[in-house]
Formats: structure tokens, sequence, C-alpha cells
């Protein structure tokens, strides 16, 4: 068994500040109305072209323009719930029949699909916040949209608040391991206490449960890291704190979700029960993933 390290002043200090600020919950409460979430100085793209007229909707939820075109809805995800039939149905409500312009956010992908931003012509709502708004997808963070994700997220909170469509089945509960291993290979949303916070040379870890070979864990890269210590949140602050996780679920053992930006994790100011602090384990010279966790032996 490893000994945990004494946890930090300025977790503590940064714990105090968020159950001071309106709306923190109690603990064990609901699902969060909304997350905490780190600012970013990107901004989301707003050079706007005529595309042409949406000829139909296909079973993956693409615009297929009447010159044959594809345009896939970029930054979006159904994250694995069953909302693809009512999501199709809002997108033959919104966009068939009609002109639409686009910014695009990448080029074309394998499918000859363009990643964009999609709005009806005329119009300065975009089709990804009014679906968000609905509950028929989440906002999934892609290089290029960054800039995007807050407003998507205070989309996202009307439909979160209401518990509406695919906030039905979201977000999954870290202690549940078998629904989010059963996700494996696919984008979900997570939420939970973050029992300690540990790392390697290279890797910083969000630790859920004490057995990382069985645990959900989040694996926060370098890059990850930097972006969450740029927004004033380092991830040794995280540990003791109830977060939302979003990203791919694989298998390390137990799931785990790899985290490179910090638009990925968002959290709560909510109130620790007395006597269950988080922790922050020491890291590992040898970079031997092995040594990112306590209680695994």
């Amino acid at each position: 068994m490893r000994l945990y390290a004494p946890v930090p002043a300025s977790f503590l200090a940064t714990l105090a500040l968020a159950l001071s600020l309106p709306g923190a919950g109690a603990a064990g409460a609901a699902t969060p109305a909304g997350d905490a979430r780190p600012a970013t100085a990107a901004r989301c793209p707003d050079s706007f072209a005529p595309a042409g007229r949406v000829a139909s909707v296909d079973e993956g939820g693409d615009l297929v323009l009447s010159d044959g075109g594809v345009l896939r809805l970029a930054g979006l995800s159904l994250a694995g719930t069953q909302q693809g039939p009512a999501l199709r149905a809002a997108l033959t409500e919104l966009a068939v029949g009609r002109e639409v312009e686009i910014a695009p956010a990448a080029g074309r992908d394998r499918y000859a699909r363009q990643p964009s931003l999609v709005r009806r012509a005329g119009e300065a709502t975009t089709l990804q916040e009014r679906l968000l708004a609905r509950g028929l997808a989440v906002a999934r963070p892609e290089a290029g949209l960054l800039g995007c994700m807050a407003g998507w997220y205070a989309a996202e909170d009307t439909a979160r608040r209401a518990r509406r469509g695919v906030w039905r089945e979201l977000p999954l509960r870290t202690r549940d391991v078998a629904a989010i291993g059963a996700r494996q290979g696919r984008f979900t949303i997570v939420e939970g206490r973050v029992l300690s916070v540990g790392n390697t040379r290279t890797l910083h870890y969000l630790n859920f449960g004490p057995v990382w070979r069985q645990d959900m864990t989040g694996r926060l890269t370098q890059a990850g890291h930097a972006a969450l210590e740029a927004a004033g949140m380092p991830a040794t602050d995280l540990a003791g704190r109830h977060v939302t996780l979003r990203g791919t679920v694989f298998e390390a053992g137990g799931p785990a979700m790899e985290l490179v930006w910090a638009e990925q994790i968002g959290w709560t100011g909510r109130a620790e029960r007395a006597g269950t602090p988080g922790t922050v384990t020491g890291g590992a010279d040898s970079g031997d993933a092995g040594a990112r966790q306590a209680g695994d032996e």
C-alpha cells in the first residue's frame, strides 16, 4: 500500500472558494446543472459561406446536399445513446429543403465528408447549437473547435437541466464501470468524484477508485495537463472534486479516457463529506504506469 501525500493547501483554498459560490451543491446531490470549465483564447470559426441546398439526412446524421456533397456536423456526438432516430428527425425538420451556410472546421475526411459548422442561410444560430439545446447530441471537443465549446456547453445546459434527450442516459457514473466499459471505443461523458491524482513522468491520472486495474481512470496527457494549469486549475487540485469527463473510452485494466484538452473536463464546487478528502499520490521516476495508483496491491 502506498502512502498518500497531504492534500495541498492550494486545493483546500480552491475548494473553499468554490463552495462559497452561488449554486454550489451538497454532497451526493443529483447531476449538477452546469460545471465550471476552463476558458480558452481560441476562436470559434465564424467565416460562413453558402454550401447549397440540403437534399436529405443519411443514417449517420450527415447532411447530403443536392449536388451530392456530404456535410458532417463537426463537434457533435450521440455519446453512445439511443437518440439517433430523434437526431435524424430533427435534422430533417430543420435542414432538408433549406439552403445552408458552412464554416469548415477541417479538410474532408476519409469518407469525403466536409466537417463544418452549419447554419441555415440568413440565420446566426448553428444547427449544432439547436441540436445541443434539444438534447439530441453532446458537444465533442475537436481540433479547431475549442473556441466553440463554452457556447456549446451553455446550449447543452438547457437540455441537461431538463434531463432531455441524451441527458436521460448521461452522464454515466464513474462507479458504474460495466456501463462505461460497454462503450469502449465510443465517445461518452462520465461523472464522479476524483479519489486521487497520480502521475508518472509523462502522464497524470485522475483516479475514481482505489484499484486502477478495474476502476475508471482519466489519463491526462502533458498537453492536457499544461492546458489545465494555464486555465488556473492544476490537475492536483481536482483531487476530491466531482468532475465530468468527456472522451473516447478505452481499456486499461479498467475503463479509461485520454484527456488531451482542458475542455474535456468540467468540475463542480460540490462539498465533500467529512473525513473523505481527496488525495495526491507522488510521481514515479520510472514512468511505470503501475506506480500511478495507490490501493491496488
